[in-house]
């Protein structure tokens, strides 16, 4: 499948489950977890698990878009679309350099967030996460370079895992069905 084609999927995966309306907010804690995973991946050099983490972090960067009501997803979020090019020197960048920029990404994100909810800066704040999330998407392709994948194989990936998936939203958040008796027990 083509990228373009995953992120429209995606969108449309989002929106039956109503997580386009959702939180931006709750949405974050879904990327930090993702994020998460795929450091630990990385550290057990479990290349199935970096291709599924990388690819749940650009399912999770489109519905964020979604939630910002940011318009063209595909074009911020497709590295090929997107100015990549621009980055032709970070092919000399370790796997551990390209987290911490990501990294950085994510914070500015939480920044943003932050601005927005507050209703500090609106305009700027989501401005910035729209560059941020599209920073993101091509750091994320530079590291599936490094294990031999595409950004398009993970996202991929992480399509064919969450397109039948069934659960509800709880506070904001997708919980699949197999996990919503952990939340009901407060185990999560």
């Amino acid at each position: 499948m083509k990228f373009n084609e995953l992120i429209e999927n995606v969108k449309g995966w989002s929106t039956a489950k109503e997580l386009d309306k959702a939180s931006p907010l709750s949405q974050m804690l879904k990327l930090n977890e993702e994020w998460g995973e795929l450091n630990s991946a990385t550290v057990r050099k479990d290349k199935e698990k970096v291709a599924d983490s990388i690819g749940d972090m650009m399912v999770v960067l489109t519905i964020l878009a979604q939630q910002m009501g940011f318009t063209k997803i595909h074009l911020a979020l497709n590295p090929d679309e997107n100015g990549q090019h621009n980055y032709y020197y970070v092919d000399e960048w370790s796997v551990e350099v390209l987290y911490l920029h990501i990294a950085k990404e994510i914070g500015l994100i939480a920044n943003s967030l932050i601005a927005i909810s507050t209703n500090l800066s609106r305009i700027n704040s989501r401005t910035q996460i729209q560059l941020s999330s599209r920073n993101i998407a091509i750091y994320l392709m530079f590291v599936a370079q490094k294990f031999d994948l595409t950004l398009t194989e993970c996202l991929e990936v992480a399509w064919n895992e969450i397109k039948n998936r069934q659960g509800k939203i709880v506070d904001g958040v997708f919980v699949k069905t197999a996990d919503l008796e952990e939340v009901r027990d407060g185990k999560q």
